[in-house]
C-alpha cells in the first residue's frame, strides 16, 4: 500500500509540473519577445558629473540586452552583468534593467559595493522633445539645480505662490495687547507705539529695545532689499531675508486683522506661472536660496547665462539660453537649447521602456540611450536619435513636425510643445 500511494504521489507531481512547464510556454508565447539596444556614450573628462554634448571624442559602445541586467563602468568602458553578479574592482554602477512581464524596465542599480548616480532623464531626446513638468520635479542644468516647487495653470480662483524655504510657512502674530506697547520704539523709525493699521511685532529674536519694529516699517526695509519694484506681470525672485543683528530669519507670513498675508509684499502674479526653487550647490558662491517666480502668460520662459535670460545663472557649465519652458495647452513644458552640459530632469521612480521609442538616461559622465524593439531579430538597427550633423534649426523643425502629428493622441505622460525663444522682454532675476 505504501508503494502504491508513493507511485500515486509520483504521478500528481508530474502531472502539475507538466502543467506548469505547459502554462510558462503558453505565457512566452503570449507575451512579445522584447530586446533593448543600448547605445552608450562616456565622456573621457570627469568634471563635477558633467557630460559634454558637443564632444567629439566619446567612448562609444553598442550591445543587446535581452534579459535583466546590471550597467557598469569601469574607466570609461561600460559593460553589463548579471543581477547576481559582484562587481568588478573598480567599477561603478550605472543603471539596472529589469525585465517583467515581457516588459523592460529602468531603475536604479543599487548593490552592496556602492549605490548608483542618481539617473537623470535627457530632455533633449524625450518625445517631442520636451518634457512635461510636474510639481517637485528635481531639473538640472549643467551643474546647477532647481526644484519645480508650485505650478499654478489656471486663473480660476486667487491661487498666488506660495513663499516658503526654510520654515514651513511660519506665521508672526502682533501682540495681541498693542496699548500695552505705548512706550515701545520702533528700531527702523524710531517712532513710539503702534500705528492705528501699522502694528508692532516682534519678528526675530532681538531683545530688549530693538526687539519692536512697526510692520509697514519693516515692509518697506524688505521691499528696498529684494528690489521688487520692476517686477513684470507678477514676476520676481524672492529670498528669506535674515535679521542683520540677531541673524534669525523673518518668518514667512503675518497674521493681522483675520487674514494671514506675507511678510513681504510682492506682487500679484499673472497665471500661469511657475515657481522654482534654486538648489543650493555652494555657499560661497549663494549665500541663501530663492525662489523664481515667473509669469508665463505673454512669454516663453529662457533660463541660461546670457543677459537676454529672464532667469539667469552665473556659473561657467550654463550655456547663454540654455533651456526653456513654455505653456501649451494647458501644460508646462521643458525643453532644452542645444545645451553644452544638457538639460536633464531626476527620474523619480522606475520608468517603463515602451517599444519603438528611445529613452536618454545620463548617470555621471555617461549617457545610455536605450531603444526597445519588439522582435529581437532587429536589435541590431541603430536607435533613432537626431544625426549628429543635424543643426538647430532641423532639429526644431523636426520637432514641431512630431508635435503637430502626435499632439491628436498624446498620453497623460508624454511631453509636447516646440520651443522657440521668446522676443519679449522679461523679468530678469539673478540667481
Amino acid at each position: 500500500q505504501a508503494v502504491v500511494a508513493l507511485r500515486a504521489g509520483l504521478q500528481v507531481v508530474f502531472i502539475v509540473a507538466h502543467a506548469f512547464v505547459n502554462m510558462e510556454q503558453a505565457l512566452s508565447q503570449a507575451l512579445p519577445s522584447q530586446a533593448v539596444q543600448v547605445v552608450s556614450r562616456t565622456w573621457a573628462r570627469d568634471s563635477h558629473d558633467l557630460f559634454d554634448f558637443e564632444a567629439h571624442q566619446l567612448h562609444t559602445k553598442t550591445f543587446t540586452v535581452q534579459k535583466s541586467m546590471v550597467c557598469v563602468r569601469r574607466d570609461t568602458n561600460v559593460e553589463t552583468l548579471s543581477e547576481r553578479s559582484s562587481l568588478p574592482l573598480g567599477s561603478d554602477p550605472l543603471l539596472r534593467l529589469e525585465q517583467k512581464d515581457g516588459t523592460f524596465w529602468v531603475d536604479k542599480a543599487n548593490s552592496p559595493q556602492s549605490s548608483s548616480k542618481k539617473l537623470w532623464l535627457v530632455v533633449r531626446d524625450m518625445p517631442h522633445g520636451g518634457h512635461r513638468l510636474s510639481e517637485n520635479d528635481m531639473i538640472k542644468l549643467g551643474r546647477f539645480k532647481f526644484r519645480v516647487r508650485q505650478l499654478v495653470a489656471s486663473a480660476n480662483g486667487s491661487a498666488q505662490p506660495e513663499l516658503r524655504l526654510f520654515d514651513s510657512g511660519s506665521v508672526c502674530c502682533p501682540d495681541s495687547s498693542q496699548g500695552d506697547l505705548r512706550s515701545a520704539m520702533c528700531r527702523i523709525c524710531l517712532l513710539e507705539g503702534p500705528g492705528e493699521d501699522d502694528p508692532l511685532i516682534a519678528p526675530c529674536a532681538c531683545k530688549g529695545s530693538i526687539q519692536y519694529v512697526h510692520l509697514g516699517c519693516l515692509r518697506h526695509w524688505i521691499r528696498g532689499r529684494l528690489n521688487l519694484s520692476d517686477a513684470s506681470a507678477g514676476s520676481y525672485f524672492y529670498r528669506a531675508l535674515p535679521c542683520e543683528l540677531c541673524k534669525a530669519i523673518y518668518p514667512t507670513y503675518v497674521a493681522w486683522g483675520g487674514e494671514r498675508t506675507p511678510l513681504i509684499e510682492v506682487p500679484q502674479t499673472q497665471p500661469p506661472f511657475i515657481v522654482l526653487e534654486n538648489m543650493v550647490r555652494d555657499s560661497r558662491q549663494h549665500a541663501s536660496r530663492g525662489l523664481h517666480v515667473v509669469s508665463l502668460a505673454d512669454m516663453v520662459l529662457k533660463l541660461g547665462r546670457g543677459h537676454e535670460s529672464h532667469v539667469r545663472i552665473a556659473d561657467v557649465s550654463i550655456s547663454r539660453c540654455h533651456a526653456m519652458i513654455r505653456f501649451h495647452r494647458g501644460q508646462f513644458i521643458l525643453e532644452d537649447n542645444n545645451s553644452k552640459f544638457g538639460t536633464l530632469v531626476a527620474m523619480r521612480k522606475p520608468r517603463l521602456l515602451e517599444s519603438g521609442s528611445t529613452v536618454s538616461i545620463q548617470m555621471g559622465r555617461t549617457v545610455l540611450s536605450l531603444f526597445v524593439h519588439s522582435d529581437p531579430s532587429a536589435a541590431n538597427m541603430q536607435p533613432l536619435l537626431p544625426p549628429a550633423g543635424s543643426t538647430v534649426q532641423d532639429e526644431r523643425a523636426l520637432r514641431l513636425s512630431l508635435l503637430n502629428r502626435g499632439s491628436s493622441r498624446m498620453e497623460p505622460d508624454d511631453a509636447a510643445g516646440e520651443a522657440v525663444p521668446s522676443e519679449e522682454p522679461g523679468h530678469e532675476a539673478a540667481a
